[in-house]
């Protein structure tokens, strides 16, 4: 074979080979597509913040407008201040706030899980999980927690409507 012949058979012998070269080997681990996340419809929730799968428990008794009793021990409101014993509203808030919890919560923990009084700290939601601390707020019966936790901003853009508003008992005077 000469030097022009063994040229023309590698070459053929590399084109051959380029044509029939194997698939690309997998990769050594399988690749998971995420699913598409799920769009939530708000449409009919009255709230911004909201947690519909959050864990559910039981409430046993309401203590005042930011406090209450469950299986799971006492459980401290995290994103909202009531008014207490002997402040004006305290009626309206803990009313209201056993209105809004019924028999039954969810609750979601905050940067904090206890505080110095030994209560638990949850944000809290109604059974549907509309946010029971963004209501009592934007209806004037609890100020926001200014301190820290995942809503804090949107607590307090909803106490200074409410405030610009006099929205509610603490913000009408009197």
């Amino acid at each position: 074979m000469t030097v022009g012949h063994g040229l023309l058979a590698a070459l053929l012998l590399l084109l051959t080979a380029c044509a029939t070269a194997p698939a690309a080997t997998p990769f050594p681990f399988p690749i998971q597509v995420a699913p598409p996340e799920p769009t939530l419809d708000l449409s009919n929730c009255s709230t911004r913040i909201y947690c519909g799968d959050c864990p559910a428990i039981p409430v046993r008794r309401v203590i005042d407008g930011d406090t209450f009793d469950s299986g799971n021990g006492r459980i401290r409101l995290y994103g909202v201040d009531t008014p207490e014993r002997g402040e004006r509203c305290l009626t309206e808030a803990t009313q209201r706030f056993a209105e809004l919890a019924g028999n039954s919560v969810r609750v979601q923990f905050g940067p904090r899980q206890g505080d110095a009084y030994g209560r638990i700290l949850y944000y809290v939601y109604t059974a549907r999980g509309e946010s029971i601390d963004e209501l009592l707020i934007r209806e004037g019966l609890a100020l926001a927690w200014t301190r820290d936790g995942q809503h804090r901003d949107t607590l307090v853009a909803a106490e200074a409507q409410a405030s610009m508003h006099r929205t509610g008992f603490l913000w009408a005077g009197g």
